[in-house]
């Protein structure tokens, strides 16, 4: 199901991206280190990302597939999984405004992690500046009911190049637990990333 809401949410706007010739489109890809904190799983690790930026009149949709290296605390393996898509409308001053969903797969010998979490999100594209301000809310079926603030930075170095840092921090209960308790995470991933043909 988590698959099917990705790509009914992604083909709908390729499919009118697609249709018309008023349309532009970046492709880009990073590198780097991440950290993580009361997820029980290893630091540091290190990841990988690739994307595309579109723009069709003024809509704005940005699709990412990634992973990363980190294990679980108890075992010495272990990589994530993840994907979202975010759809914004333009508006004036470089801002936009819209929401998406992410999608987050864990693999290890102990345990294996998905989570869904349907986002709203606040976009500033600036001239060195991007800013993309997203608030993540737990989707249905979570034994980890995550929630809260994540920050993705891009600035720029020079042409083509980027210096991309991603913050966020999560407040959930965890349902399998008894007694419950609230519980804190935080995950921070510093990258270079590399726009192809960018415009700016």
């Amino acid at each position: 199901m988590c698959i099917s809401c990705l790509a009914f949410f992604s083909g709908s706007l390729l499919s009118a991206w697609a249709q018309d010739e008023d349309k532009t489109y970046a492709i880009y890809g990073d590198v780097g280190m991440g950290l993580y904190g009361g997820f029980g799983k290893s630091n540091p690790n290190y990841n990988a990302d690739g994307g595309a930026d579109l723009t069709y009149n003024h809509l704005f949709g940005e699709f990412e597939a990634g992973g990363d290296t980190a294990n679980a605390l108890d075992t010495d393996n272990g990589h994530t999984f993840r994907t979202h898509a975010l759809l914004f409308y333009r508006g004036k001053r470089h801002w936009s405004y819209g929401g998406g969903v992410h999608y987050s797969e864990f693999f290890s010998n102990s345990y294996n992690q998905h989570e869904l979490w349907p986002t709203a999100a606040l976009l500033y594209d600036g001239e060195w500046l991007r800013a993309n301000l997203q608030y993540l809310v737990p989707g249905p079926n979570s034994n980890y009911p995550e929630n809260g603030p994540l920050v993705d930075l891009r600035l720029r170095l020079t042409h083509g190049f980027y210096g991309r840092t991603r913050v966020g921090i999560f407040f959930y209960r965890d349902n399998l637990q008894y007694p419950q308790e609230n519980h804190i995470g935080r995950e921070a991933f510093f990258d270079i990333l590399y726009v192809f043909h960018d415009k700016k």
